[in-house]
């Protein structure tokens, strides 16, 4: 035991575990072990949630209060506060915020984890994460949570999909570790959320998820895998069940896999009030329960009683305490706002796509004129609801933007002069809400139909602004529109950023992180979204985002990877350096910017193994790289793709195996728009290699394979009815179990093992 184990009592490890507030740990002071304040998020400080904790720490207020919500909605304007209770919390609020932060900067606002994605660009990532860690240090936040919220984009209903990166996990796994380094350089611990599979709102607690083992470690754990091994200093367990157990009592999850097999030595707390029973989750790694204040006396009656490990207590106080030794530091510093403005303009300028610009609408003149509609049109939607808000004065207004790079702009109406319309459309993502319909609404489209009307008459050009939380369903509109942007929710600096993309300052780059379907209907999970009452099944597997399109040949609205540009760019080539390998190989793409713009692009690659012996997709993202080019400028980038870009989840032996054989390596500029392609051979070997567990079916239908075998049945006059018997009713039966079964000796049996893995796998 450690020396925080043997000086803390039972008493001050179970104060320990249990939150003291709804967003902070129990102070010992005696002990030397600060308080730590936590708080979300991933795209900026939530003032609901620091006022709250500030209001009721103090016995001022309730979180969720009317008073409180009045005094967060309108704390920038005070004016708006006409009731005395609202007038006295407001003062109050603010003089305990001028302590911790004298200068009262207020927070920024930064694109949430799908926009992150679409800039498919790790460095913006962790200058985020940066901005995110000076921000929080100023406020005195020693755990951000949702740093990064990593769940897979499984259903775009999800109300929540804003805060994920992505369909693949490959994209996440390289992206959100950075937003973990960013913000721990400052710091500040990271929180890696929802451990895990948190893929919908609906039911959210307590839902039983069914997903196959295979799922889980393909697509659903290696973001929070890369994220741990990235040094993240928390980990937030989900209320869902997986497989019928709780994720906070999960100790194959939270011990065996998460400290065992990837060294994680942080703490794993709670998503608030997801532990169901204190003393199951203590005992299976759920290190910290949230939120407080919680009362002692269960997990003291389960110690007594011999429910709860006494060692198990002990390990997660001490935890919780050498995290506070680390983290909980005292405000330190205040906010850049130019440097944050700045991380913020980048992000949402290298996240930005261009979905469609027919006849090169875009960039257009400066002195175009332009008639601006839409709900939020001026105040975008930059950040999503619930523990993702950001309340903050630092938003650009988008007529403010677009007058600063363009003639005249017009609100909501046309004018006489104008030569552009631009239409934007937004829907909101919130916490607690899934949406069942992803159609744009009736009267929008209506709405929308008028001024696209108005527009062809007067022959105007088009451009569509969709300002989401996910894909929508645009009921063909997409097609009268000469152009289309998707900036989802682009956060503070988004109209700017959005406004030099119009005007051609910048050359859009942004690149979609998941599939954009045509209807709900070609979804993956269309028929398992949200479950019947308290239980989904994840029917889909392992094909989730492109890979159900792929393989079922379902063309998307917008592929997975699609990102236009102003400029051209065409992959002339890919070349593998070591055609057969064993370890790792070497590839090579030939880019060109073949248009008149400088600008940036994506080069993917995608591994495809079309002849496995497990069932796989079409094709897999393995590798990507953004990059520079101007005019007419060529490059060679080299990709090394090692041996875990190859590996898949067997779970007949719960682990990842490399199977021998061809595989094609492609590169792309989306999943749907392949270029180049070479070939390569593994020349390994794995426990599919032909051989003793090759099956009968198998070999009979393997032409080389069943030449060998007959051959060698009638060398050592075996009955060959045992093949064909075998092959008509059970074919599965190995080619081991048959030679048992006939008496061959073992050194024989040996000998055609041997002449079996002489035959490359095709």
């Amino acid at each position: 035991m450690s020396e925080i184990q043997d000086t803390l009592t039972s008493s001050e490890q179970i104060q320990l575990v249990n939150g003291a507030s709804f967003f902070g740990t129990s102070e010992i002071a005696q002990k030397n072990i600060p308080r730590i304040q936590m708080l979300d998020g991933g795209t900026g400080i939530n003032f609901e949630q620091l006022f709250g904790d500030i209001a009721s720490r103090a016995k001022q207020g309730e979180i969720g209060g009317d008073t409180l919500r009045n005094v967060i909605t309108n704390f920038y304007e005070p004016k708006k506060l006409h009731d005395e209770d609202s007038k006295k919390l407001h003062k109050f609020i603010k003089e305990k915020l001028q302590e911790i932060i004298p200068s009262m900067t207020p927070p920024g606002c930064y694109p949430p984890g799908i926009m992150l994605s679409a800039t498919w660009n790790p460095e913006i990532i962790n200058k985020v994460g940066h901005a995110l860690g000076q921000e929080a240090r100023a406020y005195g936040i020693n755990i951000l949570l949702g740093t990064p919220n990593i769940n897979l984009h499984r259903d775009i209903r999800n109300g929540r999909l804003f805060e994920g990166y992505s369909e693949d996990p490959y994209l996440i796994s390289i992206l959100a570790p950075e937003l973990v380094k960013g913000l721990q350089s400052e710091g500040v611990g990271a929180n890696v959320k929802h451990f895990a599979a948190n893929n919908q709102e609906t039911n959210r607690m307590n839902i039983n998820e069914l997903i196959p083992e295979r799922a889980l470690f393909e697509l659903y754990f290696p973001g929070f895998r890369a994220c741990v091994k990235a040094g993240a200093a928390t980990v937030m367990s989900a209320y869902n069940r997986i497989n019928g157990i709780p994720c906070t009592e999960n100790r194959s999850m939270l011990h065996d896999l998460l400290r065992e097999k990837w060294g994680f030595d942080g703490v794993v707390m709670s998503d608030w009030n997801a532990v169901y029973h204190p003393a199951d989750a203590l005992n299976a790694g759920n290190d910290l329960a949230m939120p407080g204040p919680i009362a002692p006396d269960t997990l003291e009656n389960a110690l007594q009683n011999g429910i709860l490990s006494e060692d198990a207590l002990k390990i997660s106080s001490s935890r919780i305490a050498k995290l506070a030794r680390k983290y909980a530091q005292k405000p330190n510093g205040d906010i850049s706002v130019e440097q944050t403005d700045k991380t913020a303009f980048d992000a949402a300028s290298e996240g930005i796509i261009l979905l469609k610009n027919h006849n090169n609408t875009l960039p257009l003149t400066h002195s175009s004129k332009i008639s601006l509609f839409g709900r939020h049109c001026d105040d975008l939607l930059t950040c999503g609801e619930g523990s993702a808000g950001v309340i903050t004065t630092r938003n650009i207004k988008m007529s403010n933007a677009l007058l600063k790079r363009f003639q005249s702009v017009y609100l909501n109406r046309y004018e006489s002069d104008t030569d552009t319309l631009i239409y934007v459309y937004s829907t909101p993502g919130q916490e607690g809400n899934d949406r069942y319909d992803i159609s744009i609404s009736k009267n929008e489209l209506e709405e929308c139909k008028t001024l696209l009307n108005y527009a062809d008459e007067k022959n105007l050009k088009k451009i569509l602004v969709l300002n989401v939380s996910s894909p929508i369903i645009l009921g063909g509109l997409e097609d009268r529109f000469d152009a289309v942007f998707c900036i989802f929710l682009p956060g503070m600096q988004g109209a700017n950023a959005l406004s030099d993309c119009l005007c051609g300052k910048i050359n859009p780059s942004g690149k979609l992180p998941l599939t954009w379907p045509a209807q709900i209907e070609d979804t993956p999970a269309y028929l398992n979204f949200p479950g019947d009452g308290m239980q989904v099944n994840y029917g889909e597997g392992i094909f989730v985002g492109y890979r159900w399109f792929d393989a079922r040949k379902i063309s998307p609205l917008y592929p997975f990877g699609h990102g236009l540009s102003y400029t051209a760019f065409e992959i002339s080539s890919l070349t593998a350096e070591n055609n057969n390998f064993t370890d790792s190989v070497n590839v090579t793409a030939t880019v060109k910017n073949t248009g008149k713009f400088d600008g940036k692009t994506v080069i993917q690659i995608y591994i495809s193994d079309i002849y496995s012996t497990l069932t796989k997709p079409i094709r897999e993202l393995k590798a990507f790289q953004k990059v520079f080019l101007s005019a007419g400028e060529q490059k060679n980038i080299t990709f090394t793709l090692k041996r875990d870009a190859f590996e898949s989840y067997d779970p007949n032996i719960h682990d990842f195996t490399f199977e021998e054989g061809f595989y094609e390596i492609s590169a792309g500029l989306s999943s749907r728009d392949i270029q180049c392609s070479c070939q390569v051979y593994a020349d390994v070997t794995s426990i599919y290699s032909y051989g003793e567990n090759t099956s009968v079916k198998t070999i009979t239908e393997t032409p080389e394979l069943l030449k060998i075998l007959e051959k060698f049945f009638k060398e050592n006059n075996l009955p060959w009815s045992a093949i064909l018997t075998s092959y008509q009713y059970t074919p599965q039966d190995t080619i081991g179990m048959i030679l048992a079964q006939t008496g061959c000796s073992t050194e024989n049996a040996r000998l055609l093992y041997n002449e079996f893995s002489k035959v490359k796998k095709r």
